[in-house]
Order: structure tokens, then C-alpha cells, then sequence
């Protein structure tokens, strides 16, 4: 956690030796290219196998494994890219940022609230060096007061910022001050600071201080402590600022809500993230750092998570915690507040094919059961909340329209209301932190616009659509939801709608009229696959682009297959279960690639699905319900694959 602190008087001690310098961001330079063969191959040894022997891991989203500073339960833990909790500290003190030490043989951690910095062995898990007098803070030679971001050099030194004594401390490992840099509680670096709460090491030597403020600022110091430059923070309460390769800032704002931007050296930003609400709404992010692979790993302290943003798409990929709900069981955070890389032999990804070598089996998800429907039943519009919830609506329960409105995790949905009537086929999105339901119907189609509260599962009629519509697809892109294809009653539908508030608006066309297809954006594009056509069940993958409105081609299924899911996740596109033209349903899951439009089977459902519905949720896949011969009352998950 990082606070606003009130400055306060400091006597400068003296000191005279500067360090080298070393990044959470720079430890690691970018992996070597992976060798091109259908093997799976390993990389040259590094960190997780040398110290943990860890297993290699997948090259994405996660390369290697994240150290986090789980701060309120008094732990720093090492997490695996299957989200598994592989090494853990002994007891702490608040650890409010934890890295790596030179040499990834202990981790040093800084106890904010406890003005002490603790170094812990990785092997043995207990201390071997501190600093500081446990909850008394002082400004004399063996206190701190509120120190933040603890980095131990190459040099062997270590520098902290102690925040309210308004100066970066260098210590040596006998615990001797070797230099303080700063002491004036204003912003006039590098004679004092603004409530320092970041001081990230540089290749060359220097120091990237970042000050609390107000305003913020962050100052890049040469390793003499002379300063280079300073910017003004674009955002309030800039918290650990990062040097990018490319010259550019990264720093998180700890708000709520929060964002993460890139800046230049002018402070124009150039890259952020952040909303209001939904899935990428932020709450209090300490630290971002940019990972070898590109993505960006982040803090979300007081939604309880970490996340790892794929800064192309704006999406977040992977994520540990709940969020918005604490706790210390496996799966769960409580104020995440620091993180750090161990870099791994990754697995390489298959090429082209090779006659010479055997090659390793194709990956594939493997699915599994994780609740129960109340009821079984098919053709339910489903939407997950930001925090891991289901809002489940509808559907059709032996073969009857269903009202329920079914709230809860996927491991135990319960009914939590009822819609305005009965309805089945239509489509369910999550707008503006609100459920929307559009369409569908019993006998005849329907025009309803339905609104539901997440919380409760109240439920009500808001508008009408232009025309009666069931057996439609609907995404979001930003804050606008799309309304694709479907049935009015008489003919197959061609439009695609966008829903601002009460106002729809034909945005673009499809190919030819269609139905039962799946649905799901990405990123800025709305991708349609399969789907019934007026001439029977259809191959094609299409891409729209809302904003020119254009559809295109994107590539086409192994055969023809309608209803379907289609959803979004890791950045790439699954097609669950389906009904093929002979009138089977199957059991397979499909990966599409958003860029080339490849397909490819990747695994299968317990039993053949049709009509299910899937919905992401942190970083999964969840699958309700759907038929084959009867309907299935399973809520199953997978993992999509690297």
C-alpha cells in the first residue's frame, strides 16, 4: 500500500559510496528464439530449475513464475502459471513489495508498516539479514520510517525509500548507511522528495525515484545521485515507476479507480489501461512491470489479484485472486502489494512438421466438472460478473421456457429471481456493470429488453428491440453491445445492431441470414462462427469490425456446426460442443486464431454438447448446461491453452 504522507523533519546523515543498479524489469534480458522443430524442446537452465527445481513452463501468458508480496497475510508466495502456490515464505511482517536478490537465492522484502526490511532464503525460508526496529520508526543510523521497495544491488548494497523521511537510503550488508540521497520533504531531487515511495534500480547505475507528491513526480538520478531529469506524473498518486527499454515510463496510479499508463520523458502517455468499471476496473494497482513476453503484470492491491495485460488486446489474460474478495486459502490474496519474475525454461510451441523426429502429441485442455445447474437445462444466456459470479438466465428446462434467474459461482449457482416471462434463445451481455438480455422467447420470438441486477436478480423490462428477435449472438466492445443476426419470426436475420442506452442502430450486415452461431468479441472485433444459414448449417468464421462496419472472411470451421458458444479467452477464440448437419452433437472443442483463422481441435467435453453456453471467467472457460440426447445439468471449466 502506498500512502499520502504527511512530511516531516529529517537530519541528513552523511555518506559517501554509490552502488550499481538492478530492475524488476531489466533482470532478465528477452529469451533466446526458441528452436523451430515439432519437439517440445527446453531452454538453457534457468532460475526456477537451478534454485526450486521447478519444472519448465508454457511461454505464455506466463513465463516463469510470479513472486508475490501477499501482504495482509503476512507472506510472500511464488506462483505458477497453472496457479499453483509453489513456494512460500515464513511468517512476515506486512511485506509490502518483494524481489528477488542478485542470484535468485532469497527474496528482500520491505515491511512498510513494521519500518523494517527483511531478507528471507529461498531454500530455507528464514531470515538472514534485516534492517530497522520492529513498529518504531526513526531517521537515526538503523531506522526507517515507512520504507518502500527494498532492492538489494549487484554491488551487494541494498536501497530503499523511506517515505516519510522523504530520502532513498543505500545500506551495505553489515547494516552501515553508505548514502542518503534526498531529506527534504519537497520536490527539489536530489536534495529531497515529495514522499518517495519508489526507487527502481537502473542498468547504469541510476535510480528512477517516484514521488507520491501532490503533484507526483517521478526523477531519473544517474548513479552518482546527480539528477538526469524529472516528469510530472499524468496520473494522481503515481505509485513504482519503470524504465522501458524504448525509453518510455510505466507507472500505476494507486486510485480507485485505478489505471496503468506508459508516458514519454515529456509526459504525454502513450499507452493506458484502466475503466470504470468491469473487468479491467482497477482498484489501487501499486506496481506494473512489463514481462520478457511483452504482456504486463500488475498489482490490483485492493481488488486482490494479480493480472497479467496483454497490452495490444486490453485484456487481462491471467489472473490470481478473486476479485474483490480476500482470503488465504489457495486461489485467494489479501492486498497483494508487490510482485517480481523468476524466469524459466519454457516449452516451445510445434512448427512446421519434421520427418527426421518423432513429434510430441498436440496440447489440449482438459475439461472438468465444478458444479451443478439446480436443473438441467440447454440454451441459458449466461454472463460473468467482474468478481467470478454468474448471472444465469432462461432456458429451456424439459423442454419448457424457463424465468429463473440463477446467481452465484460457478461451483454453486442458486436461483436468485425471476425474469419479466419465461424465455429461452436469447443472448445476455454485461454492460456498463449492468445484465442485459435481449430477445429470445417461448412459442413466438420475442422484442424484450430485459435488465437484471447482479447482486439480486431482479429483473426488468427496459425497451423493446425495432423487431422480435430470438437465436441471436451478442458481444461488447467498450461500452456498446452488438446484436448479431437471430430470427424475427419469419425470416433469418442479416443485421448486426449496436445498443447504445434505448437506441440500436444497424451497424453492419452479415454475409447471408443466420442463426444459432457463436459469438464473441476480442479485443475491438466481433468474431461469428458457424451458425445456420437458410440453406443449412455454415463453415464460415467471420470478423466485424465495428468501426468501419465492415465483415469479413476470417477462415472456416472442418465442417458445418451451429449451436454452439463461441468465447474469448487468452487471446484466442473456443467453439464448445455444437449440432453438426447430420443433427448430432458433438464433444469437441475448437481454438481459433483471431489473426490467421486457423481451427484446430484442442480437446473434448465430457459427453456431446449442443446448446451449452460458455462464458470466461478468470482466465477460464465455464460451461453450463446444453443436450445432447437430454439435457445436462453440468457446469464444466477448462483452461485455455498457452
Amino acid at each position: 500500500m502506498r500512502r499520502r504522507l504527511a512530511a516531516v523533519p529529517l537530519v541528513l546523515l552523511a555518506g559517501c559510496s554509490s552502488g550499481g543498479g538492478q530492475t524488476a524489469v531489466h533482470k532478465q534480458s528477452t529469451p533466446s528464439q526458441a528452436v523451430r522443430s515439432r519437439l517440445v524442446t527446453v531452454r538453457r537452465l534457468e532460475p526456477a530449475q537451478q534454485v526450486l527445481h521447478l519444472p519448465p513452463v508454457p511461454a505464455w501468458p506466463l513465463p516463469g513464475y510470479l513472486l508475490v508480496a501477499d501482504r495482509d497475510n503476512n507472506r510472500v508466495v511464488l506462483l505458477s502459471p497453472s496457479k499453483r502456490i509453489v513456494w512460500s515464505s515464513g511468517p512476515l511482517r506486512g511485506p509490502d513489495d518483494a524481489f528477488f536478490t542478485p542470484g535468485y537465492r532469497s527474496v528482500i522484502t520491505n515491511e512498510e508498516f513494521n519500518d523494517t526490511l527483511t531478507e528471507m532464503s529461498l531454500t530455507t525460508k528464514q531470515p538472514i539479514w534485516r534492517y530497522g526496529h520492529d513498529a518504531v520508526p526513526g531517521s537515526n543510523s538503523g531506522y526507517l520510517d515507512t520504507p518502500d521497495d527494498a532492492y538489494r544491488l549487484p554491488n551487494g548494497s541494498t536501497t530503499t525509500a523511506d517515505i516519510r523521511n522523504c530520502r532513498i537510503v543505500v545500506l551495505s550488508h553489515s547494516e552501515r548507511v553508505q548514502r542518503v540521497i534526498g531529506g527534504s520533504c519537497v520536490h527539489e531531487p536530489p536534495r529531497g522528495f515529495a514522499s518517495p515511495n519508489g526507487d527502481t534500480p537502473l542498468p547504469d547505475g541510476g535510480l528512477l525515484v517516484t514521488e507520491i507528491g501532490p503533484p507526483g513526480w517521478i526523477d531519473r538520478l544517474d548513479p552518482r545521485g546527480r539528477l538526469v531529469w524529472s516528469v510530472q506524473s499524468p496520473v494522481p498518486y503515481p505509485s513504482d515507476a519503470q524504465l522501458l527499454p524504448d525509453g518510455r515510463i510505466l507507472v500505476a496510479s494507486f486510485t480507485v479507480p485505478g489505471t496503468i499508463v506508459e508516458l514519454t520523458r515529456t509526459g504525454r502517455v502513450t499507452w493506458s489501461f484502466g475503466a470504470p468499471s468491469g473487468p479491467n476496473m482497477l482498484a489501487k494497482p501499486s506496481l506494473a512491470v512489463r514481462f520478457p513476453n511483452g504482456l504486463i503484470a500488475a498489482n490490483d492491491d485492493y481488488n486482490q489479484r494479480v493480472i497479467l495485460i496483454d497490452p495490444r488486446t486490453k485484456r487481462i489474460v491471467w489472473q490470481y485472486g478473486h476479485t474483490g474478495v480476500s482470503g488465504s486459502a489457495p486461489g485467494y490474496l489479501d492486498k497483494p502489494d508487490g510482485l517480481d519474475f523468476l524466469p524459466s525454461a519454457t516449452r516451445a510451441r510445434p512448427s512446421a512438421p519434421t520427418t527426421t523426429a518423432r513429434t510430441a502429441p498436440a496440447p489440449h485442455v482438459v475439461v472438468t466438472k465444478v458444479g451443478s445447474l439446480p436443473r438441467a437445462a440447454s440454451r441459458l444466456a449466461a454472463v460473468a460478473l467482474p468478481d467470478g459470479r454468474l448471472v444465469v438466465l432462461g432456458g429451456l428446462v424439459r423442454d419448457t421456457s424457463s424465468d429463473e434467474v440463477l446467481i452465484g459461482p460457478p461451483q454453486s449457482l442458486a436461483a436468485g429471481g425471476r425474469l419479466p416471462m419465461p424465455t429461452h434463445d436469447d443472448a445476455a451481455v454485461l454492460a456498463g456493470g449492468r445484465v442485459y438480455l435481449y430477445g429470445g422467447g417461448q412459442a413466438v420470438s420475442s422484442s424484450a429488453v430485459v435488465r437484471v441486477d447482479g447482486a439480486t436478480g431482479t429483473a426488468r423490462t427496459i425497451g423493446q428491440l425495432a423487431e422480435p428477435l430470438s437465436d441471436l449472438g451478442a458481444a461488447t466492445v467498450g461500452a456498446d453491445s452488438y446484436l448479431v443476426g437471430g430470427y424475427t419470426g419469419s425470416r433469418f436475420a442479416t443485421a448486426i445492431l449496436r445498443v447504445r442506452g434505448t437506441r440500436m442502430t444497424v451497424v453492419g450486415r452479415l454475409p447471408h441470414g443466420l442463426r444459432y452461431a457463436g459469438v464473441a468479441a476480442l479485443g475491438k472485433t466481433i468474431y461469428v462462427a458457424g451458425g445456420l444459414t437458410p440453406s443449412g448449417a455454415t463453415t464460415a468464421i467471420d470478423a466485424f469490425d465495428p468501426a468501419t462496419g465492415t465483415v469479413r472472411r476470417l477462415g472456416r470451421l472442418p465442417e458445418p456446426l451451429a449451436h454452439a458458444p463461441l468465447v474469448a479467452a487468452s487471446g484466442a477464440l473456443y467453439l464448445v460442443g455444437g449440432r453438426l448437419s447430420d443433427g448430432r452433437a458433438s464433444a469437441r472443442i475448437l481454438r481459433i486464431d483471431p489473426v490467421t483463422g486457423s481451427v484446430r481441435v484442442v480437446g473434448r467435453l465430457p459427453q456431446p454438447l449442443a446448446d451449452a453456453d460458455a462464458v470466461e471467467v478468470h482466465g477460464g472457460v465455464v460451461v453450463l448446461g446444453g443436450a445432447s440426447t437430454s439435457a445436462s445439468r453440468a457446469v464444466l471449466e477448462f483452461r485455455p491453452l498457452p
